[in-house]
């Protein structure tokens, strides 16, 4: 398994633990806004294979991670398991705050999974008040039946 691969595992971890908490504080609506307009496109980025617009709005520490082979990979790994992502489909499903970072949970259509894909931003916020992408995660009965290796 990859290094990346492993970080995603353990935020990916930590984040359904707070989630499992119950942490039910409201997230601002102008975080929802940002959210709804920087997943919007991180998804369609992954349809195009658009890494360019993808980073636009990540923070510093998903630069690092996330490559452009990386960012290639896992296009095609999503692509190949649940198809292309059916531009503006998404909707909102919930949100909360966790310490410093707020949640924001979507469904999505995808082409090749009959089922809601769940999409999961995480936001940050800099010292200047600007938010940032600090990390997108999926979730579908599909995708959990293959194995990422990325």
């Amino acid at each position: 398994m990859g290094k990346k691969f492993l970080i995603f595992l353990s935020v990916t971890a930590l984040i359904l633990s707070v989630a499992a908490v119950g942490c039910n504080n409201e997230v601002d609506e102008e975080i929802i806004a940002f959210t709804d307009i920087a997943v919007e496109n991180v998804l369609v980025s992954i349809n195009e294979q658009d890494f360019e617009s993808y980073n636009k709005d990540m923070d510093n520490e998903m630069l690092k991670v996330v490559t452009e082979e990386y960012f290639s990979t896992f296009s095609t790994y999503l692509k190949d398991t649940i198809g292309e992502y059916e531009k503006d489909s998404k909707r909102y499903i919930d949100s909360y705050v966790q310490g410093d970072i707020y949640v924001v949970i979507y469904g999505a259509d995808y082409a090749e999974e009959p089922e809601d894909v769940i999409v999961t931003g995480v936001v940050s916020v800099t010292d200047d008040g600007v938010y940032q992408i600090s990390g997108t995660w999926f979730d579908s009965p599909k995708l959990r039946e293959t194995e990422y290796e990325g």
